[in-house]
């Protein structure tokens, strides 16, 4: 067994730790094979000596970086010598789809020399931005397993891919028609339309990052409201899935939160083992946190992330918040906090710490939305951080689309507004926080007792892992101060980090 797993599930779980390990048993323990490393998804990497001696504006220490689409929001993924990145078109590396051509892309780089392997071409979806929002490309980050990428398309699809593509002269899978099927395109093995089979109506764009149990790919839809934003056009359409990932087909799908969709839903669930039984956790889009048995799909709990009286209002005015954040499952228990559409602004936020051995409404409050709610002598709350203090003119946190790091009995937080939180995992208290004086779309990344975090303004702060103070040991800036709307990823040796359009390949230890 790996120690990542050992370390980042605890022993109180072994079960999980050995069945994951046992799943990823292809993937080199260096490697990180999807969105969060395993399926805890952590935001913890065992990679040993980091070294800060890069710089990626010079390029000292940039073993090599390649061109990325014109926007970027997928996070690398590494896996058996091949680095995979969620981009869109505007690269143009296809002759026969020129880079002002707008597409989905997910792009297969070579880990040693950053050559383009193949590249997954999606064509937009035709009712525009109200599904497929222009030039915002595959937001997915891809889960890989036994020479097998899986990943959610700007089309709603949840795809299979071989992970040689047509490099090696073969046409696998049950997709035999492919519209791309030269040595660098994307060899498809099975493809599940989310839309034409589901009856899915995604929202601005389809992005759930996939996790695998098992024999059983999870994601989310994206199924959401329609363009006036004043209705959910798919009520019935499942919000939640579970997909054989030999055959693509469904083995179970759950629609909560059936018409309570309060915009998109654009998270990514997670799973972890309790009590012996695995769980997969889902941020619904109604602000709900559901825990679903991972094999056979029934409800085991529900947790409402929001005060009961808070009030949702269109464009980001109103008190109650949606989920983009991936849940953190650690010690039998779940973190994650809420957020909105990062156009919406900012607001008042809460992280919470959910006990995952309950089962039913384990809400802090009952009652209907908009009430002033009860306590809920069911409560799962292990600890909440966030609202406004009394006496306070700030938030003690806002609204947040990043995931959080948890380790040695701290938890790293980062909210939209451009602060790191550091907090404590037993109490929920806070240590300290920091402002970073520009928006945070990714997640802090912990590595070698330093984390490392992205801002909108296209730097790179790396602060030491320690509850006492915050302090920063470098600040990276990228090429032309280019956004970091990800996180980055450490595998074998090497730091893999994405701009706006650039990927980066960075030495920063040993493999």
């Amino acid at each position: 067994m790996s120690s990542i797993l050992t370390r980042k599930l605890g022993l109180n779980i072994l079960f999980t730790a050995a069945a994951v390990a046992l799943a990823f048993s292809s993937n080199s323990i260096a490697d990180w094979p999807m969105w969060g490393g395993t399926p805890d998804r952590n935001m913890v990497s065992d990679a040993p000596s980091v070294s800060l001696d890069f710089d990626l504006e010079k390029g000292t220490n940039v073993l090599w970086s390649a061109n990325l689409g014109s926007q970027t929001y997928g996070n690398p993924t590494v896996a058996d010598g091949r680095v995979y990145v969620g981009t869109n078109n505007g690269a143009g590396y296809r002759d026969k789809y020129p880079g002002d051509k707008d597409l989905g892309v997910l792009l297969c780089f070579d880990e040693k020399s950053g050559d383009m392997i193949w590249q997954l071409s999606r064509e937009k979806l035709p009712a525009g931005r109200v599904n497929d929002w222009p030039l915002q490309g595959i937001c997915s980050t891809p889960v890989i397993l036994d020479d097998r990428v899986y990943v959610v398309t700007n089309r709603c699809e949840l795809m299979c891919l071989d992970a040689k593509g047509f490099t090696d002269g073969k046409n696998d899978g049950d997709v035999q028609d492919e519209v791309d099927a030269e040595a660098q395109d994307a060899d498809i093995i099975w493809s599940l339309d989310m839309i034409e089979e589901l009856g899915v109506f995604p929202h601005n764009l389809a992005t759930s990052s996939p996790v695998i149990h098992e024999n059983m790919v999870y994601i989310l839809t994206s199924n959401g409201v329609d363009e006036a934003h004043l209705q959910v056009p798919s009520p019935r359409a499942p919000c939640f899935l579970a997909v054989n990932i030999e055959t693509g087909k469904v083995e179970w799908e759950a629609n909560q939160p059936f018409d309570g969709i309060l915009h998109g839903q654009w998270g990514s669930p997670a799973v972890g083992v309790v009590n012996g039984r695995a769980l997969v956790f889902f941020p619904g889009g109604d602000g709900w946190l559901y825990a679903h048995d991972a094999k056979t799909g029934d409800e085991v709990w529900k947790f409402d992330l929001n005060p009961k009286d808070s009030i949702w209002e269109l464009g980001g005015a109103g008190t109650r918040n949606a989920i983009v954040s991936t849940p953190v499952f650690i010690d039998n228990s779940v973190l994650l906090a809420v957020g909105q559409d990062p156009e919406h602004g900012e607001g008042v936020g809460h992280l919470f710490r959910i006990d995952a051995t309950k089962e039913g409404d384990i809400s802090p409050q009952l009652g209907e939305r908009e009430t002033a709610g009860e306590p809920n002598p069911n409560s799962g709350v292990i600890w909440h951080y966030g609202g406004v203090e009394e006496g306070a003119d700030e938030p003690l946190f806002r609204r947040t689309m990043s995931t959080v790091a948890v380790a040695d009995g701290v938890v790293y937080a980062a909210d939209l507004s451009g602060f790191l939180h550091c907090v404590s995992l037993e109490s929920g208290e806070r240590h300290w926080e920091h402002d970073l004086l520009s928006g945070i779309w990714g997640s802090p990344m912990l590595v070698d007792g330093k984390v490392f975090l992205g801002n909108e303004d296209g730097t790179l702060t790396v602060f030491k892992a320690d509850a006492s103070k915050a302090e920063v040991l470098a600040e990276k800036s990228t090429v032309n101060y280019s956004s970091i709307y990800s996180t980055p990823t450490f595998a074998n040796g090497n730091m893999y980090l994405t701009d706006r359009t650039r990927l980066y390949a960075v030495k920063v230890g040993q493999e």
